[in-house]
């Protein structure tokens, strides 16, 4: 293994904890990069927030997702820690109950919902 992938594979050395609905934590500590457009649509999504943010760039929905109180980095967190396992096994999506995560490598880049 090159020591470029070997750093790509390495937990992080403080590792956000698991969401607190997580029963079992096999995560091991890794975590997948989450992108400020994931975390928008997580909102948009998944807590309706669409009209309220509509015409905004994502690291302006990120602010006022702030000013409305909304948890961010508590979203952010849970997309990093649900995200991580697809990409070790070569998936290219990973689906959390009615959440589906779009991944591209380590990072999630987009959040989808079923209807």
């Amino acid at each position: 293994m090159s020591a470029a992938l070997a750093l790509d594979a390495a937990p992080t050395l403080d590792p956000s904890p698991p969401p607190p609905c997580v029963v079992y934590d096999r995560s091991g500590g890794y975590r997948a990069t989450v992108t400020r457009h994931a975390v928008r649509r997580f909102a948009e999504r998944v807590l309706h927030l669409d009209e309220l943010l509509e015409g905004l760039t994502d690291r302006e929905a990120l602010d006022a997702m702030r000013g409305l109180k909304v948890d961010v980095e508590g979203v952010r967190r849970w997309l990093a820690f649900y995200g991580y396992p697809g990409p070790r096994w070569g998936a290219k999506g990973v689906v959390v109950g009615r959440v589906g995560l779009v991944l591209q490598g380590h990072r999630v880049v987009t959040v989808v919902t079923r209807d």
